[in-house]
């Protein structure tokens, strides 16, 4: 039968629900990140809940709700990442800077494939009850409650609001402050009424809406909720309280003229836990729900928190011995083979003594787990696995013939005393229930932002994570990011995303492309004036350094990049002499504007002031002028560098660096070849261009990125550049970026506590994979999962044996759709795994693929067309 509810709230003004039940101050509370983070990082998020606990009221309720979140939010945030389309440097009214306008069509590009990701996130939301005083539902607050419903308090008039914001206040106050309660608007508190009244079926997204104490909404924006147990009504039969497990849920239904389609749901509640407790830090019960729901079904839980005084909660236990003696002392010599006496026995003196050792409050939490989806079929199949995994962390819960109309009761707001949560309370205390840690963030990135990918660690919440790289200096944190990942994980197509959205954000960029023009492939659609690309084995352009540097510099720039392949080590007496002669005053002097000048100096043996190093230098220099690769940097006709472009790559393909063994090796044995040196030294050029350029310009955002670099970044002067980019170039708005396949050996000899972005692929081997999860300060040894998934799980390959001759073109490949599966660290320590996006569309996924097979099939396809 439907029975009509009167559990709406009568009136909302700012955050305050006045509902039959009471007043309520309601607020938005943020979560932590705790997955998989370190021992002191997880032991300081239990240590906020126990505070939490310490602080909270009784009769406080905190939810954790499943939000679908809509895409035009997601773009919105996207436009703000372009530093002058941000609300804080673009005012309200303001009219759109022209020069933003790709940014925003690039935008547009993704508003697929962010639907496609159809976001969910958890959001938690904190319920305090105002009429029982500051300490809450008590004895003490409830006999304050009803005197004031003697009295008849007007509880909406200007006195009694402002004694309830007041009263609001210093509860709020008391709170952690790492909780950052936001209070919630009069149309959030619409919208939470339905989405409790219809859950799941209620589909909006949380409105957004900046918070107004003075706004109010009255009762008739609050449309009644209906009730049928076990859809009893709607397939026109008797409901009877002992039917079938699948029978046990209430179709929840609205008026005609609301247009909310009916909800079934099941609410269900712990009944007992584990007296030994669970395993520390893999208690995090509440995570369940995140991982088991589904684009079918929600799955949310509620928290009714009651509070006791720690001489309350000791007689309480007491008592609770005490009558577990008198059964034993029935059961007479049976009581010793009763386990469940001795179990309740053993647990009741622990608690009780764990009261008088900490004078904790005593906690009496009643939790529960509502289900919700659009049929009662898919609502089944959304509780049987939740029952089942909370039974295997010993945790009691029963889908129970029964009312399922007075459970729901206990997980809306204004009618939880009244239903039956106290079925389900068990006593623990502040620190053993904050090890649960119920407020758990699986957001990563940032607020603003290009789009990375979806988060995965939790498999029922799919959140699009944004990489406000460029903003990362404004915040005074260093910009810098580096993306690792074996052959065919994603990596590429990842880095080649990124290069274009940052591209149309107006970013200056400076690639290092040691591959056959991959980038320069990729980026093909960039405009010819915006770009150059410089074939630095056949360059057309001068690399002299006394030339293309700033005056200043170039003696210094200079200077280290010839001393590693004339063979001078950086303290010899030939390194003395070049630094003398590239004095600027000396320089001048001399007339020495370029390396072939210096050559045409040392030459001049009627200089009085000649010495035997000038011979040293003079052999060095010529033998480098000889080397094939290196004629830019010794032809003084050819014209300077165009790096008045916003994208600059610098193709290097077709020359062979050493390698890191070879770098140490060309210091002591000079074991390295001409051309090696030669292309190193060109490299490393071309880097401290551009870092020269980046510092000059300090009022536009411009990026390094470097790939394959391991014997530059394990050269000193390659070293010297990445640290100094890394340490110092948030100042001058410089970013950098690191590609790899082996991140930690490339990137680890560099500063790289300044390295705070990384983004880490599936790796073929596994002890690649557990160097790069140490190098990214995870411990694994405490948490092995961690690793067993990085190895296994992170894009994992498929190897189908089935025993018999068939040829089977997926052997050996990433499984489909799980490329670009990455875990990933943001700017703020957070820790996640994400499925990263590959290209906005199909004609850009295309050109970032180079996979040669592909590529071929492609071309075949195209002739025959």
């Amino acid at each position: 039968m439907s029975t009509r509810t009167s559990a709406a709230p009568r009136a909302a003004i700012g955050n305050l629900r006045f509902t039959d039940g009471g007043v309520y101050a309601e607020y938005l509370v943020s979560g932590m990140p705790f997955v998989f983070l370190s021992k002191d990082v997880q032991e300081g998020v239990a240590a906020f809940h126990t505070e939490l606990h310490r602080s909270l009221p009784s009769g406080a309720k905190l939810d954790g709700l499943t939000v679908p979140v809509a895409t035009r939010q997601i773009s919105r945030r996207m436009f703000a990442a372009h530093p002058d389309l941000h609300p804080d440097n673009l005012p309200d009214g303001a009219p759109i800077p022209p020069h933003t306008r790709r940014w925003i069509e690039h935008c547009q590009l993704w508003v697929n494939a962010l639907a496609a990701t159809r976001s969910r996130r958890r959001i938690h939301w904190l319920s305090l009850p105002l009429d029982y005083g500051l300490d809450g539902l008590s004895a003490t607050g409830e006999w304050q409650r009803r005197v004031n419903a003697v009295i008849g308090r007007d509880k909406d008039s200007d006195q009694s609001l402002a004694h309830y914001r007041e009263l609001a206040a210093t509860m709020v106050a008391a709170l952690p402050p790492a909780l950052f309660p936001k209070p919630v608007t009069v149309e959030q508190i619409w919208w939470h009424w339905n989405y409790t009244a219809s859950r799941y079926t209620f589909n909006q997204p949380l409105p957004n809406l900046p918070y107004n104490p003075d706004a109010r909404l009255d009762e008739s924006v609050f449309t009644p909720v209906h009730f049928d147990e076990s859809a009893a009504a709607l397939r026109e039969r008797r409901w009877r309280a002992a039917r079938t497990e699948s029978d046990v849920f209430v179709r929840t239904f609205r008026n005609a003229e609301d247009r909310i389609p009916d909800s079934y749901q099941v609410t269900l509640g712990i009944e007992t836990w584990p007296d030994s407790g669970l395993r520390w830090p893999e208690s995090t019960l509440f995570k369940v729900c995140d991982d088991l729901t589904t684009p079918a079904c929600n799955l949310d839980w509620s928290i009714h928190y009651v509070f006791e005084s720690a001489e309350k909660a000791v007689d309480a236990q007491h008592n609770v011995i005490l009558n577990i003696r008198d059964q034993a002392r029935q059961l007479g010599r049976h009581a010793l083979s009763d386990d469940e006496l001795v179990r309740k026995l053993a647990s009741g003196k622990q608690l009780a003594s764990a009261y008088k050792r900490t004078a904790e409050r005593g906690v009496y939490p009643a939790v529960t787990i509502t289900a919700a989806a659009a049929s009662a079929e898919a609502v089944d199949a959304a509780i049987t696995p939740i029952i089942r995994s909370f039974r295997k962390k010993n945790h009691g819960m029963t889908r129970r013939p029964g009312s399922q109309v007075t459970l729901w009761r206990g997980v809306n707001t204004g009618t939880e005393t009244s239903s039956a949560l106290h079925e389900f309370r068990s006593p623990t205390t502040t620190a053993e229930f904050a090890r649960f840690v119920p407020l758990l963030a699986t957001r990563l990135g940032n607020n603003v932002g290009i789009p990375i990918g979806e988060t995965i660690i939790s498999p029922g919440m799919r959140e699009v994570v944004l990489n406000d790289l460029v903003g990362a200096p404004g915040r005074d944190n260093p910009a810098n990011i580096t993306i690792g990942g074996s052959p065919g994980r994603g990596k590429s197509s990842f880095v080649k995303n990124f290069e274009l959205s940052l591209h149309k954000m107006g970013v200056g960029q400076h690639i290092m492309d040691p591959t056959g023009w991959e980038h320069a492939k990729a980026l093909e659609i960039i405009p010819d004036d915006e770009k150059v690309i410089f074939d630095v084995k056949k360059a057309k352009f001068s690399l002299d350094g006394l030339r293309i540097f700033p005056y200043e510099e170039a003696a210094e720039r200079t200077v280290d990049s010839l001393l590693p392949q004339m063979g001078f080590a950086p303290l010899s007496p030939q390194a003395s002499r070049l630094k003398g002669l590239l004095d600027p005053a000396r320089r001048d002097a001399a007339g020495i504007g370029s390396t072939k000048g210096l050559i045409r100096y040392l030459a001049d043996r009627s200089r009085p002031d000649r010495v035997a190093l000038d011979d040293d230098l003079l052999i060095a220099l010529e033998g480098l002028q000889a080397e094939r690769l290196l004629y830019a940097m010794f032809d003084e006709t050819l014209p300077l560098p165009d790096l008045s472009k916003q994208l600059v790559i610098w193709n290097f393909g077709g020359l062979e660096l050493p390698t890191i063994t070879d770098e140490y090796q060309a210091h002591l044995h000079h074991m390295t070849t001409p051309s090696q040196r030669a292309a190193q030294a060109l490299y490393g050029m071309a880097a401290d261009v551009a870092r020269t350029l980046f510092y000059s310009r300090r009022e536009q955002p411009d990026m390094l990125w470097v790939e394959e670099a391991a014997a530059w970044t394990h050269s000193p002067g390659g070293q010297k550049c990445a640290n100094n980019i890394l340490r110092q170039g948030r100042k001058s708005w410089t970013m950098w970026g690191g590609i790899s396949q082996n991140p930690p050996k490339d990137f680890g000899i560099l500063e790289d506590e300044f390295i705070e972005q990384r983004i880490c692929l599936g790796f073929k081997f596994s002890d690649i994979a557990e160097a790069t999860l140490r190098w990214c300060g995870r411990d694994v040894d405490r948490h092995p999962k961690l690793l067993a998934d990085y190895v296994t799980n992170t894009s994992p390959t498929q190897a189908p044996n089935y025993g018999d001759d068939a040829i089977d073109s997926r052997h050996g490949k990433v499984i489909p759709g799980r490329h670009g599966e990455a875990w990933v660290l943001d700017e703020f320590g957070g820790w996640g795994k994400v499925r990263l996006y590959q290209a906005p569309n199909a004609a850009l996924a295309t050109r970032y693929d180079t996979n040669p097979a592909r590529h071929r099939q492609r071309m075949r396809i195209g002739r025959a067309s």
